[in-house]
């Protein structure tokens, strides 16, 4: 029994921090969402996509052999 009461303070400070350091760290840092330029892209702004590179050279050699 007196272990089971001398290990009562240690679970608790275990539990306490396994939820304390979370709620601390979400109450200090809280999420503010996306940043400021993330809601000015509009139908208007969009960048186009980039052009698709070739994936073989131009011109095969022949150590090459094999490769398609």
């Amino acid at each position: 029994m007196n272990w089971f009461l001398l290990n009562m303070p240690l679970a608790a400070a275990f539990i306490g921090a396994w939820v304390g350091i979370p709620m601390w760290l979400v109450l200090k840092h809280p999420d503010q969402g996306p940043g400021p330029l993330a809601n000015q892209v509009t139908r208007h702004h969009q960048v186009p996509p980039a052009e698709p590179h070739p994936a073989l050279a131009a011109q095969p050699s022949k150590h090459l052999a094999g490769v398609a």
